[in-house]
């Protein structure tokens, strides 16, 4: 009888333990679950919903006028004639995209990156490109007037036949570039870096080159 008895408790005891651990089990994957589930239904999104309903229309309209852009990545996309005026591309990241003929008037890209970016014919009038990185981009005939240009880097930019006039450019790194048959005068260009650059005239500047 003793022994009936101690066996059931053994037998209890081992249910209970087994219980206790299946139940903490079952607790911790429905956590991890939830958890997944929130971050892959937009908890961690990569955008706001108001930032992607606008690259959405950017992609399909090439349009989208005074609108918020903060931190977009896209590359190597055709943004030929697109319409981005009065809008906020903070921190954008456009590589290789080509904006040619694009309205970029009033925007802001401050701290954006358009390395290699085409820019050719595009209207960069009263817009924000304070330490815009615009390495190895073509600006060729562009109207960069009453911009703000500083800090920006401009290493290996094609400007040829372009317009910056009343911009400033203070502390701009223009090494390697080509400013031929471009409108600037030399107050826009005195606190600029020159080195390797082609000036309006056609000629080399090395004056910023060091060594």
């Amino acid at each position: 009888m003793f022994d009936i008895i101690i066996g059931r408790l053994i037998f209890r005891i081992g249910y209970d333990m087994i219980k206790f651990i299946f139940v903490e089990k079952l607790v911790y994957f429905l956590i991890i679950s939830t958890l997944v589930g929130f971050l892959s239904l937009g908890g961690c999104a990569k955008y706001s919903e108001e930032v992607q309903a606008n690259l959405i229309k950017l992609k399909t309209t090439k349009s989208c006028l005074s609108c918020d852009l903060t931190g977009i990545e896209i590359k190597d996309l055709d943004l030929k004639n697109a319409d981005l005026s009065g809008s906020n591309l903070t921190g954008a990241h456009l590589i290789r995209v080509d904006l040619t003929e694009s309205n970029l008037t009033n925007a802001n890209l401050t701290d954006a990156i358009l390395v290699s970016a085409i820019l050719t014919g595009s209207k960069l009038v009263n817009t924000n490109l304070s330490r815009v990185k615009l390495s190895y981009a073509n600006l060729n005939g562009a109207d960069i007037s009453g911009s703000a240009l500083i800090g920006a880097t401009m290493n290996s930019s094609k400007i040829v036949n372009s317009k910056i006039s009343n911009s400033d450019m203070t502390g701009a790194n223009l090494y390697n570039a080509n400013l031929t048959g471009t409108k600037i005068t030399d107050e826009t260009l005195k606190d600029v870096m020159l080195c390797k650059t082609i000036m309006p005239s056609g000629q080399r500047d090395n004056f910023g080159c060091k060594g």
